[in-house]
């Protein structure tokens, strides 16, 4: 049990369901004397107390529909934000809120598009989502000024996104450099392997790296940038894989990879099969199926990792306080927490955890 008691909590202790637990914490509804008391010395015991956002939903229950718009490209990275999906509506379904999921297996914005429309249809009161385009985006001209969106993992700052809860691309981009620094040494060699170069975050990640070994070391040198095309999740795999062979075999002084987003572990596949194991290192981003193996075999040095769960908790709980008109957006950015992966911290590794303050 967590060190705050939940509504679930007080409902499994007095044995009753969680609409009972709710009739009695709010004073509606019938419940009988016995599952009254049975409530009551369980909220007593627990030291429960209904959460803010709780209390303004009950207010206004009005069947609120929040529209989460995901990608489903990299299966193993928007798996890990779907689960931070299932936990904010795990949270918050017992207050009428509903979450209405909507994914598109591409990063084009014909098929984002799409999904948006499919959720405005929905009736949806709000959307959550990633902006595929860029500088380019469309997002203003086609959600409705009356529906409130706010980005997740990916922002467009010139717009009028409500807010956005990501990780600070620029100071990553920056980390990647130190790191890369600090394993591959002076003189380093490297070919950055970006994937949507579109995204304001990707050209971020690229600038503060090459920024930060301009600035440290001037003898490093960044001897190619390729963009990985990434139209389907296969095709990406197999595109960072060919790419990294062309570009080993075209700059045999490289002794580095940047790779810009959670394709890193294909990246070191193709170092580990043409036997460049201890000549070239790997530095990229996310813990996916086989980062650990690649870690220990001293092939990926190091990646950071940026939570994509929590960012998708705690942007749809925000959303929720908002239409609650439970809080105010004074500061529209919220920065995701980050962590080093190095083959030293995988025991430390653990399930992300969830709070509702943020």
């Amino acid at each position: 049990m967590s060190s705050l008691p939940t509504i679930k909590d007080v409902a499994l202790l007095a044995g009753v369901s969680i609409g009972t637990v709710d009739r009695v914490v709010h004073n509606r509804g019938k419940v009988s004397e016995r599952n009254m008391k049975a409530v009551q010395n369980a909220i007593d015991a627990l030291g429960y107390r209904p959460s803010r956002i709780a209390s303004a939903l009950v207010k206004r229950r009005n069947g609120l529909k929040i529209g989460v718009c995901i990608p489903n490209v990299e299966s193993e990275f928007w798996a890990e934000a779907m689960e931070g999906v299932h936990r904010a509506e795990e949270k918050l379904s017992p207050f009428g809120v509903t979450l209405v999921v909507d994914t598109n297996r591409t990063y084009d914005f014909r098929d984002q598009k799409a999904s948006i429309l499919r959720l405005l249809s929905e009736g949806v009161n709000a959307l959550l989502l990633v902006p595929v385009q860029g500088k380019e985006s469309q997002l203003d001209e086609l959600i409705p000024p009356e529906i409130p969106y706010a980005t997740v993992i990916e922002d467009i700052p010139d717009s009028r996104r409500l807010f956005h809860v990501g990780p600070n691309d620029c100071a990553m981009g920056t980390l990647a450099g130190r790191l890369a620094l600090l394993y591959s040494g002076p003189g380093l060699q490297c070919v950055i392997l970006a994937a949507n170069c579109q995204f304001w975050g990707t050209q971020d990640r690229i600038r503060s790296f090459q920024e930060f070994l301009a600035k440290h070391d001037p003898t490093a040198k960044v001897l190619s940038t390729c963009e990985i095309p990434i139209q389907s999740e296969r095709i990406a795999y197999q595109s960072i894989y060919e790419i990294a062979e062309q570009q080993m075999e075209l700059h045999p002084e490289m002794n580095t990879f940047y790779v810009t987003n959670g394709l890193t572990q294909w990246a070191a596949a193709a170092v580990k099969n043409h036997k460049k194991q201890g000549q070239i290192r790997v530095f990229g981003y996310e813990h996916t199926e086989m980062t650990d193996t690649f870690l220990r075999d001293g092939i990926i040095s190091a990646t950071i990792c940026q939570g994509p769960a929590r960012q998708w908790y705690n942007a749809i709980y925000i959303m929720n306080e908002v239409l609650a008109g439970e809080r105010t957006i004074e500061n529209p950015v919220f920065n995701a927490e980050c962590r080093i992966l190095i083959e030293e911290t995988i025991p430390f590794m653990r399930a992300e955890s969830f709070s509702d303050t943020f």
